[in-house]
């Protein structure tokens, strides 16, 4: 279980559980306040939903999971939550769903790896890697379901970034904004988050370290300070 300050998230039935740099992903996302609609893909346990629901409470949001265990327990978190009207649980293939409109934001935290070594937990292997909704796959579908004015927010390692520029450069979509992670002073940039669109700008970049001799820096302090109970 991981209590933030206005909802809980019980996990012991997903097989991605709530990870700091998932839940920077949720505090830092920026979306425009005339965004009405949010798609939300591979929602597991609600952690983006509820993060982003509860940082924009006039968007409606779409939370859709195609594995079983997490959609139950994603939907019985949200639905003990404040923010339970704002979020609609769906359990479908993002790939097959006919969704009935385009989003004006889409968020989304994949399977990180594709092409390496897997656990003999075939849910793990579903959450974790690219099997079955590859970045390829997953590109397509933003493309698909992003209005025209619409944004995309997707947190990858940074070894996929190459992949990611390739793939929406194929797809006409552009990248509009980049925070490169580092996990602390000591380490390489480990993972980004991109916001994508249908629009060329210049990229904007930036960076965050998350800790600096062990404790949270400013700027992640500021991020988290409305989620985590001891901030």
């Amino acid at each position: 279980m991981f209590q933030f300050k206005q909802f809980t998230i019980h996990q012991d039935n997903c097989a991605m559980k709530v990870t700091e740099i998932a839940c920077l992903q949720g505090a830092y996302t920026p979306i425009e306040t005339s965004a009405k609609t949010l798609l939300d893909i591979g929602s597991g346990t609600g952690l983006l939903s509820l993060m982003l629901a509860q940082r924009f409470s006039h968007i409606e949001i779409d939370a859709i999971e195609i594995d079983e265990q997490s959609f139950h327990q994603g939907k019985e978190n949200i639905q003990a939550s404040p923010f339970s009207a704002n979020i609609n649980c769906l359990q479908a293939d993002v790939t097959q769903y006919l969704f009935t409109k385009k989003y004006d934001f889409i968020v989304v935290n994949p399977p990180f790896f594709e092409n390496q070594l897997k656990s003999s937990n075939a849910i793990k292997n579903k959450a974790w890697h690219s099997t079955e909704l590859t970045l390829e796959k997953l590109i397509i579908v933003i493309k698909n379901n992003l209005a025209h004015h619409g944004s995309c927010s997707i947190l990858l390692p940074i070894e996929r970034k190459n992949d990611l520029e390739q793939l929406i450069t194929t797809n006409n979509l552009f990248l509009n904004q980049c925070l490169l992670i580092q996990p602390n002073e000591k380490l390489q940039v480990k993972y980004f988050i991109a916001l994508i669109s249908f629009h060329a700008n210049e990229p904007i970049f930036e960076e965050l370290i998350i800790k600096e001799k062990g404790v949270y820096t400013a700027r992640t302090n500021t991020l988290f300070k409305d989620f985590y109970l001891k901030l």
